[in-house]
């Protein structure tokens, strides 16, 4: 989502995650816990862990425990990879710009983003181009791209960065915590709607049935004004517009998968609750080929 439990049960099986902590180090380590979407939804911790999704195992999870930190290691990433629509070629923004195109958008590093989801081969874009032109990356990004290279997803190779599993997708989401200094608070329902829609994400990317019944309900089922409401909505927080195929990930995430009207309600979308429900409902009886729980599709 780009504008988005008790630890003693999973104890044991974190023994073997390294944290990041403040995530200063390039080279630390990070192993996987593998988990599925309600052990992920109900695990806490203080330190980062990295879930690989039991029933998609193309899918891992970054967990963060506070907003600064998760925005430090993928806010560049997302600025890059959604968000450049008007450059006339992709570049990795430096330290200075990235604080001036945030605060631009009346955000902040906490708040930027609240969850993410990029693919392993436009990490490795982001990488190679980082590299290029000479942009010096934060700890947290090196720690991801260290983490990538030791699980055998990129590989070094004659100067360049390769993806060795291009198709693999990363997420991220933060853990439940009470309002401080700099960053909001997260509950846990709006954990479970930032998971909930990045793990839509994940489905999109990895599941080409049910990326073409998105397509199809794009351009099939919603009509010229309710494409154009959803374009209206996303370029309210800076998405990339003229990519159609990112306009329709993201217009499945929000309209099935986002249950929290704080962040996408028929009043933010422009149309009337009748309008949405309808387009809800829609998308549900047409039966999409999703391996997402399908309590999910039912409003929970």
């Amino acid at each position: 989502m780009k504008s988005w439990k008790s630890l003693s049960v999973f104890s044991k099986a974190l023994v073997g995650v390294a944290a990041l902590g403040a995530l200063v180090q390039s080279a630390l380590a990070l192993d996987m816990v593998k988990g599925d979407f309600s052990q992920i939804l109900e695990a806490r911790s203080d330190n980062v862990v990295v879930w690989q999704y039991a029933d998609n195992p193309s899918v891992y999870v970054f967990d963060f425990p506070g907003l600064s930190l998760q925005g430090r290691s993928f806010n560049r990433v997302t600025q890059f990879t959604e968000q450049q629509f008007s450059e006339p070629y992709p570049r990795v923004l430096g330290n200075d710009e990235l604080a001036r195109y945030i605060g631009a958008a009346r955000r902040t590093q906490a708040d930027f983003a609240f969850g993410h989801d990029v693919l392993v081969g436009e990490l490795v874009q982001f990488f190679n181009y980082a590299d290029r032109d000479k942009i010096q990356l934060n700890p947290e990004e090196v720690a991801i791209r260290t983490f990538l290279l030791e699980q055998g997803a990129i590989r070094a190779w004659r100067g360049f960065y390769q993806a060795m599993k291009p198709d693999m997708v990363v997420l991220s989401i933060p853990q439940v915590q009470d309002r401080k200094p700099g960053e909001p608070m997260i509950s846990k329902g709006a954990r479970y709607a930032i998971l909930l829609h990045e793990m839509a994400h994940g489905e999109y990317y990895t599941n080409p049935h049910y990326a073409k019944f998105c397509q199809r309900f794009w351009f099939e089922t919603l009509t010229d004004q309710q494409r154009e409401a959803f374009k209206g909505f996303l370029g309210k927080f800076n998405y990339g517009t003229g990519n159609e195929d990112l306009l329709i990930n993201e217009m499945q995430a929000y309209l099935i998968f986002t249950p929290d009207p704080k962040s996408f309600s028929a009043r933010k979308l422009g149309v009337p609750d009748e309008e949405l429900e309808s387009m809800r409902e829609a998308f549900r009886r047409a039966k999409p080929p999703t391996r997402l729980p399908l309590r999910t599709l039912e409003g929970v």
